[in-house]
């Protein structure tokens, strides 16, 4: 049995490495069968890098949890594949999804019901270490246990002996953390963190997830619907659309110049109280109709640049120049045009 060590090596720097990807999605499709087919993700492929953070944003309905959870083995996908460090996971098979557990883990929405309320946060927090065999004795998992509490910010005295339901949102989402950064992953996936807690202290938890990753080099998913989260926390910001990567950027680039319709009128959107992206009443676009069995560009109907030929095919994600990728035909010309790309 072998203890891991804590911190991982080359932890007091940032490195994000151009040519080395932790994760690679390809064609990743989820559907859902009811009443009417639900493709809540259709044809996804993204490339992590090592060290980094990326966002993926949307308004709900998007796709993005979905993304997330598949992305762990939480929801098995109906094709496609997801790659950790170029070895395919099967999501079938109970090995190789113990694997990914041990170095993917994941942070939900809601820190109310992330634990169990019968069992104390020290001993939710210790489970992990034992079913990974991490430790070899009950000091050793008692020491690690502290030190996870200790990353993000929670004293180690005052949590033991403490049960969920005597913790505030913080704390408890902060425990969250904790559980999912003890056995040392390297990816942690964050789905909407902050969205259920007070906005006084979102910022400590945006913080401990900066800090793990600058820090400890822990590659970040941060899900989120809030493009302003998203430019505070991420390298990187990919836009998603009923079910499908829109928009693929820099962060820094997508919020001052972003390529797609959609993700400019997620900004429009966004509540500002100065500048020229202030909020106005102005924001809500008239659909255009289309028909049922429609084959054009999902966005067709509420983008304000269309144009005929988007009714026909959907456009692939595609390089538009400025670090940019965006499935937009508008957009794709513009750039030959310009000679962008």
């Amino acid at each position: 049995m072998q203890v891991l060590p804590w911190p991982p090596a080359g932890w007091w720097r940032k490195t994000v490495s151009e040519n080395d990807s932790v994760l690679r999605v390809e064609d990743l499709r989820v559907h859902f069968q009811g009443k009417k087919l639900v493709k809540a993700v259709d044809g996804v492929s993204l490339e992590i890098k090592r060290g980094e953070v990326i966002s993926v944003v949307g308004e709900s309905g998007s796709g993005k949890t979905t993304l997330g959870r598949t992305l762990v083995g939480l929801t098995r996908p109906t094709s496609g594949r997801i790659l950790l460090d170029g070895k395919e996971i099967r999501i079938r098979d109970r090995k190789s999804l113990k694997g990914l557990w041990r170095r993917a883990q994941m942070i939900f929405q809601d820190p109310y019901s992330t634990f169990n309320p019968l069992c104390s946060v020290y001993d939710a927090i210790a489970i992990p270490v034992r079913k990974f065999d991490i430790a070899d004795s009950d000091a050793e998992v008692r020491r690690i246990v502290e030190e996870s509490l200790e990353k993000v910010g929670l004293n180690p005295a005052e949590m033991r002996g403490k049960y969920p339901n005597q913790l505030s949102g913080g704390q408890r989402q902060r425990a969250s953390i904790a559980r999912a950064l003890v056995i040392s992953p390297e990816i942690i996936i964050a789905d909407e963190p902050v969205s259920m807690l007070d906005v006084s202290i979102r910022a400590g938890i945006l913080d401990v997830l900066k800090n793990l990753n600058e820090k400890f080099g822990v590659t970040i998913i941060f899900i989120t619907h809030d493009l302003a989260v998203a430019d505070y926390i991420s390298d990187s910001i990919a836009v998603m659309y009923r079910g499908k990567v829109v928009e693929l950027a820099p962060s820094d680039a997508l919020i001052e110049a972003p390529m797609h319709p959609y993700t400019e009128l997620l900004l429009r959107s966004a509540p500002r109280l100065k500048g020229v992206r202030r909020w106005s009443e102005t924001q809500d676009l008239m659909l255009k109709e289309v028909p049922s069995e429609f084959p054009g560009c999902a966005f067709y109907p509420r983008c304000p640049i269309s144009r005929e030929g988007c009714t026909f095919t959907e456009p692939d994600l595609a390089d538009v120049g400025r670090s940019h990728l965006a499935a937009c035909f508008v957009r794709q010309d513009e750039a030959k045009k310009t000679g962008n790309r």
